[in-house]
């Protein structure tokens, strides 16, 4: 015989501290917010001592300066010889050796035109 119980129905569900959806219990993720409930997510490490400072490099504000009695500072990056070829794109970057004038700079005398078509007769 079926039990009348309506909280029957909610055994074995916990709800979300941030939404309030009722969910499975021990589920890890709410379904209706996305609130994580569980950590099994997130990557265990040790946090750095309180006293503890990076270590940076000594940078001299002078070799940044616009004087030119300084010489300029050797960066390095990092280089990669691998070429990767680009497709699907249509615009055009490549470098024409022709200069074309500015529009308006052009003669319209010497503006070569095609001849109109009749198109009726």
């Amino acid at each position: 015989m079926p039990s009348d119980d309506t909280l029957e129905s909610l055994k074995g569900k916990s709800s979300c501290t941030v939404c309030g959806c009722i969910e499975k219990e021990g589920s890890i993720r709410c379904q209706e917010c996305g609130t994580f409930h569980s950590g099994i997510h997130l990557e265990e490490r040790e946090a750095p001592p309180p006293n503890a400072t990076p270590e940076r490099e000594i940078i001299d504000p002078s070799l940044y300066s616009l004087s030119d009695n300084h010489a300029i500072p050797e960066e390095n990056f990092e280089e990669s010889e691998e070429i990767s070829a680009w497709d699907g794109g249509s615009t055009d970057f490549s470098m024409s050796d022709e200069e074309e004038l500015p529009v308006s700079k052009i003669d319209p005398d010497e503006l070569e035109l095609p001849m109109p078509e009749t198109l009726s007769e």
